[in-house]
């Protein structure tokens, strides 16, 4: 079968691998999309993450059945639309053992520790399948990963459809803080969210997806009742804590690159909550694919670029251009 693979920082390669054979316990898809994600570009950009190499790489996906392994008991069937739960993690530790395998100690992704969805065909464990509907659109479905991990965003933040919040700030709008802010108004109904960020053209798409304000910068004076820190650098962290509201909240999503210093009497003076998130857990998906498969959201301009992953390269070298120009890129597998 066909597969993007990733040899080293700068080098993806479409090539030719074995096709797998599901073992027991597991299903074997046939992938019709894959999206690439932050964690991809840390991998694509600085080698983050990533334990073998060459390696197969992409968690974002959705498919078909193809067929079953062993010991498959259930529902799930050869011919079914489905996408999985892509977190590789110890069930030994703490976070595991706690019911929290998003928190596990050696927690990782298929596609940096295993091989990923950037190909034909994954066999994954039955047990981090889920379904979809089947009139369900597999490629809006590619985005039920990221999208869960906006709804562990919101609900870390306290968001319900009971109590509304008034003031949200998104910091970064990259995929996860556009969808976090689709949700927050579109879902939730949060009264106003405003987000910042450094790309024009995701900058306007936030506004014409319910953004308030969407700018560089926040409005000085102006202060929020949860910040979503969701762009991973020193100065936006600064930012968080200039513009949370006094015993407001900070949520963490972000991955940072780099270490840095920060001044934690901003946080101590204005009685501040840190709250880091960790991706999210398997009800978190199982609630994405129903939003996207019942519509209560618009999703429509998240997607922004489709690829044959034969140009893996040049996609690749588009997602992390300075200049952005995309929201989501995915890959079109069908074609294979």
């Amino acid at each position: 079968m066909k597969a993007v693979r990733y040899y080293g920082i700068h080098d993806v390669r479409f090539e030719e691998i074995a096709k797998p054979e599901p073992a027991e316990g597991e299903v074997l898809i046939r992938v019709a999309y894959g999206g690439i994600c932050g964690s991809d570009l840390h991998i694509y950009n600085r080698q983050m993450f990533i334990q073998n190499i060459p390696e197969t790489m992409g968690h974002e996906f959705s498919g078909t059945v193809e067929a079953i392994g062993k010991g498959v008991t259930g529902e799930i069937k050869p011919g079914d639309k489905v996408t999985a739960v892509p977190m590789v993690t110890c069930g030994r530790c703490i976070g595991c053992r706690s019911g929290y395998p998003n928190t596990c100690d050696s927690l990782g992704f298929i596609g940096e520790v295993r091989p990923g969805g950037f190909a034909e065909y994954i066999s994954m464990p039955a047990e981090d399948i889920i379904k979809i509907p089947s009139d369900g659109n597999l490629k809006d479905m590619v985005l039920a990963e990221p999208l869960a991990v906006a709804l562990n965003i919101c609900e870390l933040a306290g968001l319900s459809h009971t109590d509304k919040k008034d003031r949200l700030a998104v910091i970064g709008a990259g995929p996860i803080g556009l969808l976090t802010l689709i949700l927050a108004r579109q879902y939730y109904g949060v009264r106003r969210v405003d987000v910042t960020g450094r790309s024009q053209f995701r900058l306007d798409l936030a506004k014409k997806l319910g953004a308030c304000l969407a700018s560089g910068s926040l409005p000085d004076g102006s202060f929020y009742e949860t910040v979503v820190e969701a762009a991973g650098k020193k100065k936006t962290m600064e930012m968080a804590a200039k513009y949370a509201a006094p015993n407001g909240d900070i949520i963490i999503v972000s991955v940072f690159e780099d270490p840095f210093e920060f001044d934690f009497n901003s946080i101590v003076v204005r009685q501040l909550r840190l709250i880091g998130c960790s991706a999210y857990e398997k009800r978190h998906m199982e609630k994405a694919v129903e939003i996207i498969a019942d519509g209560s959201v618009d999703l429509s301009g998240i997607i922004t670029s489709t690829f044959r992953p034969e140009d893996c390269g040049e996609a690749f070298a588009r997602a992390s251009a300075k200049e952005k120009h995309d929201a989501k890129i995915v890959f079109d597998m069908q074609q294979l």
